[in-house]
């Protein structure tokens, strides 16, 4: 018999919940629900990354390149190491990209090794009052 009432009772609580009496009395959802998002672009739809980003993950690329090399002496590689906890990447690449547009004989993007080389030539240089630093502007 108890099972029968408990049963009964919860059947008049599921059949309450599904009320369209008490439904219509709650909020609704949407009413709350944030502005809805622009599209995300296709699955299949990749768009490259602006020049700034592509340059900055090869800078990137090339300093962990640089740390993980053998042929790279430890001092080098404290100096990118500060360079890098010193700066944002944003900064090193902005200097980086300088460097290369007013050196373009010297140092090319598709030789890592004169990027490394210029690389921590900036973030060594003398006149930006301390190492680890790339000189403003550069």
């Amino acid at each position: 018999m108890r099972r029968a009432v408990l049963f009964a009772l919860a059947g008049a609580s599921l059949a309450l919940g599904a009320s369209p009496v008490l439904a219509a009395a709650k909020p609704a959802a949407k009413a709350t629900a944030p502005a809805a998002r622009p599209a995300a672009p296709a699955a299949g739809a990749h768009t490259a990354p602006p020049p700034e980003v592509e340059h900055a993950m090869f800078y990137l690329k090339v300093l962990i390149s640089g740390l993980q090399s053998d042929q790279v002496e430890q001092p080098v590689k404290g100096v990118l190491v500060g360079c890098l906890y010193n700066n944002s990447l944003s900064r090193i690449s902005t200097a980086m990209d300088k460097v290369i547009a007013e050196n373009p004989a010297k140092v090319h993007r598709d030789k890592p090794n004169e990027v490394l080389t210029a690389m921590v030539a900036i973030c060594n240089h003398p006149a930006q009052g301390g190492a680890s630093q790339p000189a403003k502007g550069r």
